[in-house]
């Protein structure tokens, strides 16, 4: 397998292509979605962590709360939830912004933003996880990766900075 980051580079360029189709318009709703879903992973897990694994999965998966087994669970229903979240904001109707429908280049960075925003923090919550579901070799991270790793949404937002930057945007969305 190659490395990881191309799969990474692959679903920005597909959230840049439907961000293009689509418009900055549509697609800044879902990025006021996804930065709401990442506002939520990132309170819970700076917050309360250890209370998720000693009251509900510790007992959920009968395992000892400091079973490392807990954090790759914990990881996964973190990336789970982003899924579904960025999967539900791109379905039916959207909330969508005031303004031109269709503005390419807008479109394009819109979608780049979210993709770096759901690609990234899949990136980042698989890495803590020890990337369970997959067979990537940690010997072979290329210098790209040791790089971006920390520049990842979680890594760079605190949960104070998400729910700032979820209020700029529905300001913008009813500001007349």
């Amino acid at each position: 397998m190659g490395p990881i980051e191309i799969v990474f580079v692959v679903l920005l360029i597909l959230f840049a292509v439907y961000g293009v189709v689509r418009g900055y318009a549509k697609e800044l709703g879902v990025t006021l979605l996804l930065l709401l879903a990442l506002f939520v992973v990132v309170f819970v897990e700076s917050s309360y962590k250890a209370q998720l694994n000693a009251k509900v999965l510790g007992p959920l998966f009968n395992l000892d709360p400091n079973n490392p087994a807990l954090d790759v669970t914990r990881n996964l229903i973190y990336c789970g939830f982003l899924i579904v979240i960025t999967y539900a904001s791109y379905q039916g109707e959207t909330l969508a912004y005031p303004g031109p429908r269709k503005s390419p280049l807008w479109g394009l960075g819109v979608g780049l933003l979210n993709g770096y925003l759901f690609a990234g923090s899949l990136w980042h919550y698989l890495a803590k996880a020890n990337w369970p579901l997959l067979k990537v070799n940690v010997e072979q991270y290329t210098a790209f990766y040791k790089f971006a790793i920390d520049y990842l949404p979680p890594a760079i937002f605190g949960w104070k900075h998400l729910i700032a930057l979820v209020t700029i945007l529905l300001i913008l969305r009813v500001w007349k």
